[in-house]
Parts: C-alpha cells; structure tokens; sequence
C-alpha cells in the first residue's frame, strides 16, 4: 500500500509540473469587470491580468503601454480613462439600462526565455541565450449587464478581436445547469479544435489556480456548449498557437482570449 500510494503522489507531482509548463508564463488571463454598475452613475471598469482570477494585481509598468482598454454599449464604443490602481478605467458618461462589454486589446508583446528561466520583451534573435520565443497577442471582453438589461444585441455581436469568444445568449439568461453556445472566432472565422476552458470565482480554493472547472474542443463551427454549474463569475478562455511570420527570430504567435461573465 506505501508503495501505491508513494506511486499515486509521484504522478501527482508529475502532473502538476507538466500543467506549470503547459502554458508559457507570459500567457496570462486577462478579464473584465466592473464595480458596481449603477444606472446613472460612471462605468468603473476593472481589468485582471495575471495567473490568480479572480485577483487584481498591478498591470507590469512595461506592459501597460500595450493596452487598450474601452468599452462597447448599445451606441457604440466607449472611451475609459486609466485611473488608480493602474488596472481601473473609468467612463465619463453615464450609465444607461443596457449591457456594456468591458475589452481589453493588447498589442502584440514578445517574450523570450533564457537559459536561466528569465523572461524578457524581446525577439529571440535579440536575446543572448534564448531558448523560446512567442509573439503573444491577448485580449478579453467582460459582460456588464445595467439595470438588470439582458439584452443579447451587444453581450452576442463579435467585436472584431484577432480571436474572441462569443456566446449564442445573453449570460444572464442562464441559469446553473442549463447550455449556453460559445464560439470562438480567429480572425472573424469560427476557430475549429480550440480547447476552450473555464473556471468560476471560488474554484481555485477549492483547488489550485491552474484547476478547470469545465474543458472542452471546439467543433467545426468553432463551438463549444458550457454547462455552468455554479452561480457566480465565470471566466472562460481560449488559445490558439501559429507559425511566426514577422521580423527576425521567433517561435510562434499565441493568441489568447477570455470572456467574463456572472451566472445568477
């Protein structure tokens, strides 16, 4: 029985390592909120960005000028302005009863890793002893339903993201349990064997940070149907990995996006 059981934790460990390594550091998720949106009152927008949701950290010094962070409401596209800590954004205008999505588009950032395990924003070919490289293109959108508004008009519309989630309903029409249709776009086309995977806030105490809750593989027509089980905030994500074609040195370009949204 020691023996088993030694085996059991072995594999254990061995697979919380290859999960550590799966994912590059520098592939963070990144997700939108909002505090308490108030029918007349300013958007106060929130922008996670890191390896911990639901946590909020400090948007990296270096990284913040590669952000664009707005939002899209019933009339269009709204301008936010940074405020403090640096990964707040607030509207000037105010809020009507409507569903508003919070994004974040961030421009194409190079990481490369050293011999040494250290990371740094720039091409292979420019890092002495560099073993990998990636052009990381990330981005996210937060559904923020006002005034109870489940309108599908914005929460359902693609926003013409490099690649985005978008989902067949409102996500405050669903309740625990039932289906909602999620497609995954790459460049504006639906994005076939996507593994799309999503974790609820309070999940990772129940187990670690890197744990899923749900995990599934786009169909042809990009698709994927989420079952939530749990009522509370919802992140889910995608990737997609392609040859490198820009100057100099890389390995590839990951793309990487996330949709936020509450379950009730």
């Amino acid at each position: 029985m020691r023996t088993l059981k030694s085996a059991s934790m072995l594999l254990s460990v061995l697979a919380l390592a290859a999960l550590a390594f799966s994912t590059p550091a520098p592939a963070h998720d990144m997700w939108g909120t909002a505090d308490n949106p108030t029918v007349g009152q300013p958007l106060k927008a929130n922008i996670g960005y890191g390896h911990h949701y639901p946590k909020l950290e400090d948007i990296p010094a270096e990284e913040l000028p590669f952000f664009q962070v707005y939002a899209v409401g019933p009339d269009g596209k709204i301008e936010l302005s940074q405020g403090q800590p640096n990964y707040v954004f607030n509207s000037k205008d105010n809020l009507a009863k409507a569903t508003y999505l919070v994004i974040a588009d961030v421009k194409p950032i190079y990481w490369s890793r050293t011999t040494g395990g250290e990371w740094n924003m720039k091409r292979k070919d420019e890092t002495p002893g560099a073993t990998e490289c990636g052009l990381y293109i990330e981005g996210g959108k937060g559904i923020v339903p006002v005034g109870g508004d489940t309108s599908p008009d914005v929460a359902t519309k693609a926003q013409g993201l490099p690649i985005e989630i978008v989902p067949s309903a409102h996500p405050a029409t669903i309740k625990p349990g039932q289906k909602l249709v999620l497609q995954v776009l790459f460049q504006g086309k639906p994005l076939p064997g996507a593994e799309v995977k999503a974790r609820y806030d309070g999940y990772a105490a129940l187990t670690t940070d890197t744990a899923q809750a749900f995990t599934d593989t786009t169909d042809q027509e990009g698709k994927v149907t989420f079952v939530p089980l749990a009522t509370g905030a919802w992140i889910v994500t995608a990737r997609n990995k392609t040859g490198y074609e820009g100057p100099g040195t890389c390995d590839a370009t990951d793309y990487g996006t996330s949709l936020h949204f509450d379950i009730k």
